[in-house]
């Protein structure tokens, strides 16, 4: 059997053509898909996606399968993003308090006027409260409330 060049190796590496991205596509609206299915709506056999799928998968592409969860229907939430301005040039701490956090669900670093934008998720307003008196000791802030929210899909 004749092995592949590295060249070839890193081009199918990267390759990324019209099917493998409607594969991608229709597995970001629907990650429960059966490969018969997928295969149907992309006019493929099911062995034929199965296989590039599981190529996807090796090459780190496809990274795992996940759902959407309507939280305010479990547990209504107050959902808030907190875009940050530091009282010091020293962020480590800052960070550390981030990573100790269970209210933030993500923490970016952002160019403008503020250091960072922060999404949180707080069960009450108490609890906005003391998150926010406890993010002084790091920063100034501005907060926004989420009031409604629209998940585009893919």
């Amino acid at each position: 059997m004749k092995s592949k060049g590295i060249l070839s190796q890193q081009l199918e590496l990267y390759f990324m053509d019209n099917i493998n991205k409607a594969i991608l596509l229709e597995l970001q609206r629907n990650s429960r898909l059966s490969m018969r299915k997928l295969a149907a709506l992309i006019h493929m056999t099911a062995p034929a996606v199965t296989e590039r799928v599981r190529r996807l998968e090796e090459q780190g592409i496809i990274t795992g399968y996940t759902i959407r969860i309507d939280q305010q229907k479990i547990n209504p939430i107050i959902e808030a993003y907190v875009e940050t301005f530091m009282k010091s040039s020293h962020h480590q701490e800052f960070l550390k308090f981030v990573q100790a956090q269970k209210e933030i669900r993500e923490c970016h670093r952002i160019s403008g006027n503020a250091c960072y934008l922060l999404k949180i998720e707080v069960p009450d307003q108490g609890t906005l409260n003391t998150f926010l008196e406890a993010l002084l000791t790091y920063a100034n802030y501005r907060l926004n409330i989420v009031i409604a929210s629209t998940v585009k899909d893919a």
